[in-house]
């Protein structure tokens, strides 16, 4: 019987190992970098960025204007609505509804019932950008976990607020070809912002684990699945929730959850280019503190060259005189 006993328990054990073997090797399959994660890289150095104008108190900034949450339950980005003056997009994150809404600086709804993407999904959309050339740019690229493999941008003709659906948009999907783990322990695979200059989408990395981000940039003229390129990193002070720019483009400014960041960024070339290497060279920041209520910074965008517009994921919407931070 003690033998009988024996042979089962070794048995079990056998099992209890050969599917431990399986499990362990469909689980090293499912983190493993996908097969058409073909390019890989390595993290651009690590930039010396320091601001060029002295350090000065926290700038207290109190709500200038609300709008209603009721559609716009979590305000999650901003970009200038070029069909109507003092006019905003915006879009709610995290599995919201695939619309983006029009509102006002003074808080009021353009768009009475939002405006359909017309075949696209709200996985995780955190940014918008408008290309220059007439068209909206919607960021699916939100990635709390780093475990994302379907990130996107979506291109389409910038539509009116009245209009009920956009036109048909096109996909541009990429992945990071410095991550290798699905999810990725470090966690600083999730982006929030997104700007679109050179001909190109450039959009800033959201660390959990420390307080750097990473520009990287995907070629917008390109529809097969591309690696992103870092462009550059750097110490950013927190975590960075959007990014805009001015109307003259002369501008970057890039918010994070409790600071302002403004770069100055270079001339253009003859070919009408803004050197990417210079981007950080002349930087701007201040510390900024708004209520507790409204702590949730998550989009920004330029009212004009002289002001800037910060909307909170709870309505609030906060005007900010560029000089306050230069």
């Amino acid at each position: 019987m003690q033998g009988f006993i024996y042979r089962v328990c070794l048995n079990l054990t056998h099992f209890a190992a050969y599917f431990s073997a399986i499990f362990a090797s469909f689980s090293a399959f499912a983190d493993a970098r996908p097969a058409n994660h073909t390019e890989r890289a390595e993290l651009p150095p690590l930039l010396a960025v320091e601001p060029i104008s002295r350090e000065r108190p926290t700038l207290k900034i109190a709500p200038a204007a609300r709008h209603d949450t009721t559609l716009v339950c979590e305000n999650s980005a901003l970009e200038n609505c070029s069909a109507a003056p003092d006019a905003f997009w915006t879009l709610n994150d995290s599995d919201g509804t695939p619309y983006i809404f029009a509102i006002r600086a003074d808080g009021s709804l353009l768009s009475p019932n939002g405006v359909l993407l017309a075949g696209r999904r709200n996985i995780d959309w955190e940014a918008l950008a408008a290309d220059g050339a007439g068209n909206l740019i919607i960021a699916d690229i939100g990635n709390n976990k780093s475990n994302r493999r379907n990130l996107c941008f979506y291109i389409v003709p910038e539509p009116k607020p009245s209009d009920e659906k956009t036109e048909n948009s096109r996909k541009i999907s990429f992945y990071y070809p410095t991550q290798n783990a699905f999810p990725d322990p470090s966690k600083n695979y999730d982006a929030e912002s997104c700007f679109a200059l050179n001909g190109f989408i450039y959009f800033f990395t959201k660390h959990w684990t420390d307080t750097q981000t990473v520009l990287w940039r995907v070629d917008p003229a390109n529809e097969k699945y591309q690696a992103a390129v870092p462009v550059a990193r750097f110490d950013v002070r927190g975590l960075v929730t959007d990014a805009a720019l001015s109307p003259s483009r002369n501008l970057l400014a890039v918010l994070t959850y409790h600071s302002l960041w403004i770069f100055e960024l270079p001339s253009e070339n003859e070919a009408g280019i803004r050197d990417e290497t210079q981007f950080f060279r002349r930087g701007h920041f201040r510390k900024i503190a708004v209520p507790v209520a409204d702590w949730q910074l998550e989009g920004i965008a330029f009212l004009d060259e002289e002001t800037l517009l910060i909307s909170s994921e709870s309505g609030a919407l906060f005007r900010v005189p560029v000089a306050e931070i230069k």
